[in-house]
């Protein structure tokens, strides 16, 4: 009888090849192992490979300070790392020598992907027992199966979004797609290609639809298309996937499609099917959650520290900390301003009245930059002269940034920029308190903005700002999100008129033009730019440029001069993210993205 030890914790060794090695997640048999015969005796184990995939499906689950999110924004230019010897600040100026980066993503990703095709095997996951009561057995085994196919569809979407991209060949390229289990000792890593962009997109999208077969259709606590059963169903699954998950990665994963940078062809009917995916997934977040939970509006605010804001579509379990202050603050209000916004994120925003600063209409004034401006700014960056304040009206900290002042370019941890973000911290924090209040942390993976910004991208461009063939026009949809209260609970510029929104919801390409400094504004500091620049271009001198800073000099009497400095230019020889060099050296046969040839 041929033996086989499976243990939970494991580690990508090359392109293709897997093995589950390390210490059990489970006390052991006597002899230490699981084999092919026995393992559907021991349901712990089993289901362990879904829930290890879980704990994969994140770096770090409980906070935007991971790899994905705010790591990946330092390397576009709304932020930088203070320290700019940083890893990926070198990559953005084009001088990064070591192919390292990414590498966890890559290992990251498979690992999820292996745990989940060993419980899909031979259809074993579905078809083991794990509770005694036969209804909620039924309704678990249907969930681990369908989160299995989902997590999947995720990994591969998330290994395609970094990876993906035009190859040394000329190729457009995926990534190798890895849909049974693999044992190492019999993979040759010579074997191991990419598979096409196309037939990546093709297996996330046919593992949703699988994913759908077996998901609830939400985990929430109320009415649905079966009944609750409390030990495995609703929030007993927080956190968990379901169907509003699966098509909200459907609508992500065609948009990707859809974009410039992998729809050489101009094929329409890929935005056509992410409006579609999203307008689904914009529906049931109106009908059901606003409907029957009565929580859930699509002008309504939503607080970043509140883990069950109805904003959320899937995210990470939360954690009570004071990381991402400390990582955001300045030294005088103990934090480490490891990374902050540049003068190139502050100018996206537009004026109180919607129109951009660039815009003789808008009324900016460059002597007071602050002063009447969208709302959403004050919410998501500190600059010089900011407060933070706690209930309201308790002041705990003013932003000095002047040359020479406490929060000034040039001290010990400190902004080089002058600015600092807001966005994400808890406003109640304050390292002097004697009992340190701290609030909830975690990770919006997917949130109704996002879904919002697909689908007015996508709508617009299929049939312009106002069609509504899809129960809702893009217009529509872009305004809930300009005319929605803010974070910290400032009406949005369009509450009452928003005579830019229609001007530009005129013409299809400056509607689209407003649609991308949105998503910019609205999940800045999220990791999505990093993407978004990147699908949007079709040459890299689109992602390319100065990344600005502001020297603030202080006149006296409240009055200041703003000067712009160049911090860093952006300087990438593709529009690409590199293979690892480490699974091009294992796997010859990969082929590395246009532009990366000599990054070794």
């Amino acid at each position: 009888m041929k033996r086989k030890i499976y243990n939970i914790i494991a580690c990508m060794l090359t392109a293709a090849a897997f093995s589950l090695t390390g210490c059990n997640y489970l006390e052991p048999l006597p002899d230490g192992a699981y084999t092919d015969e026995n393992i559907h005796l021991y349901p712990e184990i089993v289901r362990g490979f879904v829930d290890k995939a879980y704990m994969n499906s994140d770096m770090n689950p409980n906070s935007y300070t991971a790899h994905r999110y705010i790591y990946m924004t330092a390397a576009t230019d709304e932020a930088i790392y203070r320290d700019e010897a940083n890893t990926l600040a070198r990559f953005a100026n084009g001088d990064q020598p070591v192919s390292t980066l990414f590498a966890d993503n890559w290992t990251n990703c498979y690992t999820g992907i292996n745990y989940v095709n060993r419980f899909l095997k031979d259809r074993e996951g579905i078809n083991t027992r794990y509770m005694v009561n036969a209804q909620a057995n039924a309704r678990l085994q249907r969930e681990l199966q369908g989160s299995a196919y989902g997590l999947r569809a995720w990994f591969h979407f998330t290994l395609l979004r970094i990876f993906g991209g035009k190859g040394e060949n000329g190729e457009l390229l995926g990534i190798p797609l890895r849909t049974e289990y693999t044992d190492i000792s019999t993979i040759d890593p010579k074997t191991v290609e990419r598979d096409s962009f196309d037939d990546c997109v093709a297996q996330i999208i046919a593992d949703c639809d699988s994913a759908m077969v077996y998901l609830s259709e939400s985990n929430r606590d109320y009415p649905d298309d079966e009944p609750q059963i409390i030990p495995v169903g609703g929030s007993a699954r927080y956190g968990a996937l379901d169907r509003v998950t699966m098509r909200t990665l459907k609508a992500m994963t065609y948009l990707l499609w859809a974009s410039p940078a992998y729809n050489p062809t101009g094929d329409m009917s890929r935005y056509e099917k992410a409006a579609e995916c999203a307008a689904s997934v914009i529906t049931h977040k109106i009908e059901r959650e606003g409907g029957v939970l009565g929580k859930f509006s699509p002008t309504g605010g939503f607080l970043w520290t509140d883990p069950n804001t109805p904003e959320v579509i899937w995210n990470s379990h939360f954690a009570t900390s004071s990381g991402l202050e400390t990582t955001f603050y300045p030294q005088e209000f103990g934090g480490n301003a490891t990374v902050v916004p540049t003068k190139n994120l502050v100018d996206r925003f537009p004026m109180a009245n919607g129109y951009p600063i660039t815009d003789p209409r808008s009324g900016y004034d460059e002597d007071h930059p602050f002063s009447g401006r969208d709302p959403r700014l004050y919410a998501t960056i500190y600059y010089n002269g900011s407060r933070v304040v706690r209930n309201g009206s308790d002041v705990r900290y003013t932003f000095e940034c002047a040359t020479g002042q406490k929060d000034a370019p040039g001290g010990t941890a400190t902004s080089p920029t002058s600015y600092y973000l807001k966005k994400f911290l808890y406003s109640a924090w304050d390292p002097y308190d004697t009992q340190i209040e701290t609030g909830n942390h975690f990770v919006m993976r997917m949130r109704f903005t996002q879904v919002a910004l697909i689908f007015a991208e996508a709508a617009n461009k299929v049939g312009g700002p106002t069609d509504n063939r899809f129960g809702y026009t893009a217009k529509e949809v872009l305004g809930w999100l300009r005319a929605r209260p803010t974070s910290d609970g400032r009406t949005g510029i369009g509450a009452a008129a928003d005579p830019y929104l229609d001007e530009c919801a005129a013409s299809t390409e400056k509607f689209d033009a407003l649609v991308k400094n949105e998503w910019r504004i609205e999940t800045c500091f999220e990791g999505d730019s990093f993407y978004n620049i990147r699908r949007w271009a079709t040459d890299v001198s689109e992602i390319n440029g100065p990344v600005y800073g502001t020297v603030i000099t202080d006149g006296g009497n409240g009055n200041y001069t703003y000067n712009d400095v160049v911090l860093r230019t952006n300087n990438y020889p593709s529009l690409w993210v590199p293979i690892p060099y480490s699974e091009i050296r294992k796997a010859p046969s990969l082929v590395q993205n246009e532009g990366w040839s000599k990054w070794k």
